[in-house]
């Protein structure tokens, strides 16, 4: 083949970069949106959701600045070039010193392939660590730079060229595939592995493939170059493959260039493979790593290469770079870049936001790092009560205020240090007002306010809002619409529930203190009188020790000053009235019951009647049935004084009968008698149910005999009780035969309440175990005599057991249920069909089932359900043999086989566990680890967690164990240690929407048991990093919503060597949970109150207070 000619290959490079092919368009996938914030005119991008999102959405942000906010790991993330063939990226990326890594991309049929398609804007403080394969141009950053900037930039991975075919080109480069259109690349390098791909026009360079109008300054590449052969043409050197028409200047490149493959033509250079109409100054390379004698493969028209090839170890030497600045750009360190030169570290953060005196502060200095191995830092200047981490974050709470000149320092992996100087303004939040207080003004309906001035020349200003208001800073200006005040004078028309705001002003009106005031009706002069009172009733009737009504007292005017009335009965031995209205009957008679008004003495009347107690009776109904399953009319049945006769339909209703225990019988002729039991409340209904009678004996007739004939014993009636055991002791109950819709035999007993009534002597807590094998059983209570029983021990709980399985229910629980309602505790075992679906659902999940799944429901009147909302109810069942605490926990499962930790001890076969809820429980075991955990020092609380369902991994398959936390992953983790159901619909945070953000029902929970508290303008801010100290917070709210945690002296955090960075309102909660044992310090004997807490540590700190709470063993 004949060989290429030099402006052949220009022209064939540059005008498919001006003339770009067709290509296919990319699909962009779907997902979840997590929109990126935008404030002072940048982007802010924090999250591989937030990145993934942009690029979803590349249209909406190619004009845009962006800026990185943290390390991004974008593994498992499908990426699309940024801008293609008929787009261009011009605005700016700034990374701040951050690094991007986990990508793959797949050029596919694009042209322009990298994290950038192509670029006219600026990429800046921006590490890369990707793999990138395919397309015409390729580059680690940038397809294509036209005319734009990469600064302070670098890649890591691979690139590969895209396989273009016969007359097609292959242009590939570590940092970009082309650059030209005056283009910069400044401080800037790549170590990836380059490679050009199956083309008739190879063109791969270390650092760019093809380098036109632009330039390339203090920049080196060290990776390799190779090329794929195929019987092409390939251009390639260390740095750069081809450069026309620009400049190169203080650079380097020692790549390795290797050769696989034949190749028909090729121009290769140990740092450019061929040049024209272009410079090189003041540059070299390592002709030992590249394994090139010349530093250009081939030099055309008025090509100008001052170039200098070294060999490795004169490489490594700083004074063979002639000209270069080691002072202030370069620096060589023998472990540092495999001690070839390497770009100084550069502090890139120029001001400091201002911060406020005592409040938490945290601010993360960016800087770029040319050594990639990390930077340590140091400060000095910074205020009490901050501190610069190791990792460039300023952190704490500033005791001081001020204007303050800080000196921050960072150290690269090679020692080389640069500094940079920041002020930080602290600012005061303005004190409350010395002596502020509200009374009645001078005018009706006025008010005024008195103050001690903290300077005899300050004045005063208020306003009247509906809200508090945010306290001002010391030397804020007043508010526009705040009005001038004299102490004293009197501040007309204000209405209760505003707030007044008061501020306290210098010389120049600036705020020096701050108040604000709920204003109260006893603060605003009214001096309306009482001109006459009526009641709502005048006449009551009432049942001798029937239940009592109220009476309401309406004053005219109703906005009369002085509200105050009395009461009183003129014979209270008939009817008494307490000072709140309420009136209750004592005996028959009658009375006039009197209210009288403390303004002006006028009274009303209401005439009280109280008529004798009616009899209490109640209702008996049943249906008799008689032989061959038919309806028996014309029996008699009898109790409690009342007797009747059965209908056709053998069904009966016996009136007027007395309440109490009675017994009923039933005769028939030709049948056997037949006795039961019925308890008869007070007007209500007692179903007795379905009567079957037994035909009578007939003897067939005999001769007349003169022997003895024995009169037949008649059959017993059959007992509808059954024995159970309450508090030791056997009794019988009245019991019940049902069956469920699903097949399942049901066993319901019904005590009755005088046996209920009975249980107020002996111990404390009642116990009832039942012997039988239903697989449902059903304990009806009455209510009226549970609150009986509550009274007697409020502190009781009711326990019941049967079937290896028991049920506590604690009676406060049941404190607000009417009298006659009735409790229903069940127990209930699932059925085979459904116990081995769950079963099944449950091993697809990765868990072992370790016990038959089990119902515990409590509800009343037959379905309504009771949630013990805020109690845990202990209950306990069998399991197939004994667990392992470490890898096993009890679950309440969803109507979907979904599983959610339920607080649970295991010992032997027994569990024992915790739970508010109705619903199916079972125990599970399960063996879960994650790779980035092993020999770390919290695997072990780590595994035991996951392994109880309140722990996830991250997206990536990791933990991410020292990760910081956010708000909203804090709250999720606590949520589940507690065993709390979701309730997404209460949360009432502006910036936390139910049903579209994954921890809406986490935050509900919280906010419902009053673990959590948000911000003063309404938000939660769920994405803000949590700090140990606010952990502590949460923490200690969790273990007294769950149980106890006695009360400690704040002293206790003495032992801490930074006690007093601790806030003051985190003092109480850290040194309770301190003295449970339920934190410990870090290194130095420090608490590290306002560090940010990691997953691990989370972890730690949630298995501390299950141990506590005993919600684990």
């Amino acid at each position: 083949m004949k060989k290429m000619s030099i402006m052949l290959a220009v022209t064939l490079i540059f005008s498919m970069v001006l003339a770009p092919l067709a290509s296919a368009q990319p699909v962009l996938r779907a997902g979840n949106d997590s929109v990126p914030s935008e404030a002072d005119g940048w982007v802010w991008v924090g999250t591989a959701e937030e990145l993934d999102y942009i690029n979803r959405n590349q249209a909406n942000y190619l004009d845009r600045n962006i800026r990185l906010t943290g390390d991004i790991d974008m593994t498992g993330y499908d990426w699309v070039p940024i801008a293609d063939e008929a787009t261009v990226f011009s605005g700016i990326f700034d990374g701040r010193g951050h690094r991007i890594e986990g990508l793959t991309i797949d050029g596919g049929a694009l042209q322009y392939v990298g994290f950038f398609g192509r670029v006219s804007g600026t990429i800046r403080n921006l590490g890369l660590s990707a793999q990138v394969n395919g397309g015409s141009y390729a580059g680690g950053l940038v397809g294509h730079l036209i005319g734009g900037s990469i600064i302070n930039s670098y890649s890591e991975g691979t690139v590969t060229g895209g396989n273009t075919g016969y007359g097609g080109l292959s242009a590939a480069g570590g940092l970009a595939g082309a650059a030209n259109g005056d283009s910069t690349i400044l401080r800037s390098s790549s170590s990836a592995a380059v490679k050009s791909g199956d083309a008739s026009n190879q063109f791969a360079g270390g650092l760019v493939a093809s380098q036109g109008t632009g330039s390339i300054n203090d920049s080196y590449a060290t990776g390799t170059v190779a090329y794929t052969g195929g019987d092409h043409y390939f251009y390639g050197g260390g740095l750069a493959g081809h450069l026309i028409y620009g400049t190169i200047a203080n650079s380097y490149s020692s790549t390795a260039i290797m050769q696989s493959g034949s190749i028909s033509y090729s121009t290769i250079g140990g740092f450019i493979g061929i040049i024209s109409n272009a410079s090189i100054n003041s540059s070299y390379f390592d002709k030992v790593a590249s394994t090139q004698a010349s530093g250009v493969g081939f030099v055309g028209n008025l090509g100008q290469p001052h170039l200098t090839g070294l060999t490795t170890d004169e490489m490594k030497a700083a004074s063979n770079y002639g000209g270069w600045d080691f002072a202030n750009t370069w620096a060589v360190h023998t472990g540092v870049n495999g001690g070839y030169p390497y770009l100084r570290p550069d502090i890139l953060t120029t001001d400091l936001p201002r911060s406020v005196k005592d409040d938490p502060y945290s601010i993360a200095i960016d800087a770029f790092d040319g050594s990639r191995g990390g930077l340590a830092w140091s400060a000095s200047g910074l205020p009490d009560g901050l501190s610069l981490t190791v990792y460039g974050t300023i952190e704490g709470s500033p005791t001081v205020s001020g204007e303050f000149p800080v000196t921050v320092t960072a150290t690269d992996a090679g020692h080389n240090t640069v500094s940079a100087v920041l002020t930080l303004y602290v600012d005061e939040p303005a004190p409350d007002i010395d002596g502020l207080a509200i009374s009645p003004g001078r005018a009706n309906g006025s008010m005024s306010a008195t103050a001690v001035p903290g300077d005899p020349g300050h004045t005063f200003a208020y306003l009247l809002e509906k809200d508090a208001g945010m306290r001002p800073l010391v030397g804020d200006a007043l508010p526009g619409e705040a009005v001038l005040y004299s102490l004293g004078t009197d501040i007309l028309d204000p209405v209760p529930g505003q707030y007044l705001q008061v501020f306290e002003l210098d010389g120049q009106q600036r705020i020096q203190a701050w108040s604000s005031i709920q204003v109260e009706a006893a603060h605003i002069r009214n001096t309306i009188p009482v001109m006459g009172v009526t009641l709502d009733q005048t006449e009551l009737t009432f049942s001798a020790g029937g239940a009592s009504q109220k009476l309401t007292a309406v004053l005219t005017p109703v906005n009369a000053t002085n509200p105050a009335i009395s009461w009183i009965s003129s014979d209270p031995a008939v009817a008494e009235v307490d000072q709140s209205g309420e009136v209750t009957p004592i005996a028959e008679g009658t009375a006039v019951v009197t209210v009288t008004t403390a303004d002006g003495g006028y009274t009303a009347t209401a005439a009280v009647t109280v008529q004798s107690a009616p009899a209490a009776t109640g209702t008996v109904i049943g249906a008799v049935y008689g032989t061959g399953n038919t309806p028996l009319a014309g029996a008699t049945i009898s109790t409690g004084g009342v007797t009747g006769v059965t209908y056709s339909s053998g069904d009966f209703a016996l009136t007027n009968v007395a309440a109490g225990l009675h017994t009923l019988t039933v005769t028939a002729a030709g049948y056997g008698s037949y006795a039961t039991t019925v308890n008869v409340l007070a007007g209500e209904t007692a179903d007795v149910g379905r009567i079957d009678m037994r035909a009578a004996y007939s003897p067939e007739p005999e001769s007349p005999s003169y022997s003895w004939v024995p009169t037949p014993t008649p059959i017993p009636a059959p007992d509808p009780r059954m024995i159970v055991t309450i508090n030791g002791k056997q009794v019988r109950v009245t019991a019940k035969k049902e069956q469920e819709h699903d097949g399942r035999t049901v066993l319901r007993l019904i005590p009755d309440s005088d046996l209920v009534r009975s249980w107020t002597a002996g111990g404390e807590d009642i116990v009832i175990d039942i012997d039988n094998e239903d697989p449902v059983v059903k304990v009806d209570l009455p209510a009226e005599a549970l609150q009986v029983l509550l009274a007697a021990k409020p502190s009781a709980a009711i326990r019941i057991g049967v079937n290896g399985a028991s049920y506590s229910v604690p009676l406060h629980v049941l404190s607000d249920l009417p009298n006659r309602a009735t409790v229903t505790v069940v127990i209930a075992r699932m059925t085979d069909s459904a116990s081995r679906e769950l079963d099944e659902e449950l091993t697809r999940q990765g868990y072992d089932m370790l016990a038959r799944p089990t119902s515990f429901e409590l509800y009343s009147d037959g379905n309504i359900k009771i949630e013990a909302e805020g109690t845990y109810l202990e209950r306990t069942f069998s399991m197939n043999g004994a667990a392992e605490p470490d890898h096993s926990t009890v679950v309440w499962v969803d109507g979907a086989g979904k599983p959610r930790f339920v607080p649970s001890v295991f010992e032997g076969e027994t569990a024992t566990f915790y739970d508010a809820y109705n619903g199916v429980f079972t125990a599970v075991r399960s063996n879960r680890t994650f790779e980035d955990i092993q020999g770390h020092w919290a695997q072990s609380d780590i595994e035991r967690l996951t392994n109880k369902l309140i722990l996830n991994g991250s997206a990536n398959g990791t933990f991410d164990p020292n990760r910081t936390v956010t708000r909203a992953e804090f709250v999720a983790m606590l949520v589940r240690a507690l065993g709390l159901a979701e309730k997404p619909q209460l949360t009432s945070y502006s910036d936390v929407w139910p049903n579209e953000v994954w921890y809406a029902g986490a935050i509900g929970a919280a906010s419902a048991a009053g673990l959590i508290e948000g911000y003063a303008d309404g938000s939660f801010r769920p994405d803000a990093r949590v700090t140990r100290e606010q952990v502590a917070v949460m923490l200690a709210r969790a273990a007294r919503y769950a149980g106890e945690l006695p009360p400690k002296d704040a002293s206790t955090l003495d032992s801490f060597s930074d006690h007093a960075q601790v806030s003051d309102w985190a003092k109480g909660a850290t040194a309770d949970l301190l003295a449970a044992g339920m934190i410990e310090g870090v290194e130095k004997a420090a608490f590290a109150p306002q560090t940010l807490a990691t997953r691990a540590q989370s972890t730690v700190f949630l298995n501390r207070m299950l141990l506590y709470l005993n919600f684990m063993n």
